[in-house]
């Protein structure tokens, strides 16, 4: 990793390698690895991806619109969903996608960032903030869109568009990242390089603004707020912590 220090104190103090804290002793069970989790969780929305072309295309050759309705009660977030009980769904959008690009973009930036976060934490505590990431985006998206912006704007036509991908998480993972290694240099679109900190503060602050603004968009902002307030909580109180003890 980029500091020697943190990944020596993760080994030995945080968990990221030490192993099971709960063994059978006729049969032990070997942890699963940061790289096999991250691999897992993008599998998982590949499965999940592959669910909803198949109830597109039931919808299209059969007119069979009952699958569709299904992923979309159980796979995207909005206000509507939560109200009727199905909670489950501020943590199921984080595994779900309609559009290959929107799969890719999001299983892309998991595997490049997420590898190097779930080697720290270790994959149980990774998994837990991965989920902690999405229930707090998707909660925040459904309030957001779902109550706030129809009464600031009189326009209630949007309260049950659904709102779906793996977004919250990531950008959870990658202002994470930023917060452990601001200075690590990024690519921007590939092309400008740029330090962690300042890609991060610019995303972040686009969101803002486009939230703001009411700007109309397939982009779930307040979605992705919510994912890196999850991680800027995450490191302020749980990391930053154990980074002073390390000094």
């Amino acid at each position: 990793m980029r500091n020697a220090r943190w990944e020596q104190y993760t080994k030995a103090d945080y968990g990221s390698r030490r192993g099971n804290t709960y063994q059978n002793k006729s049969a032990p069970r070997k942890p699963v690895s940061p790289d096999a989790l991250v691999y897992g969780i993008i599998a998982a929305n590949g499965v999940v991806f592959l669910m909803w072309q198949s109830a597109n295309s039931r919808q299209k050759s059969l007119g069979d619109g009952s699958l569709r309705l299904w992923m979309i009660k159980n796979f995207t977030t909005m206000w509507t969903n939560i109200q009727e009980g199905r909670l489950w769904t501020i943590l199921t959008p984080a595994f779900s996608h309609i559009e290959p690009m929107h799969l890719f973009f999001n299983m892309f930036m998991l595997h490049t960032f997420g590898k190097d976060i779930a080697r720290i934490l270790g994959a149980r505590r990774f998994m837990a903030f991965y989920l902690g990431a999405a229930a707090c985006g998707n909660l925040i998206s459904a309030l957001v869109r779902g109550i706030a912006l129809p009464v600031l704007k009189n326009d209630y036509s949007g309260v049950a568009q659904p709102s779906l991908g793996a977004s919250t998480s990531v950008v959870g993972v990658t202002t994470l990242f930023a917060c452990l290694y601001p200075t690590a240099t990024l690519q921007l679109f590939f092309v400008v390089p740029v330090p962690a900190w300042l890609a991060t503060v610019g995303f972040i602050g686009w969101d803002m603004w486009r939230l703001m603004s009411y700007k109309s968009s397939k982009v779930d902002g307040a979605g992705h707020l919510g994912g890196a307030a999850a991680a800027l909580g995450y490191y302020w109180f749980r990391l930053r912590p154990l980074i002073r003890r390390m000094r």
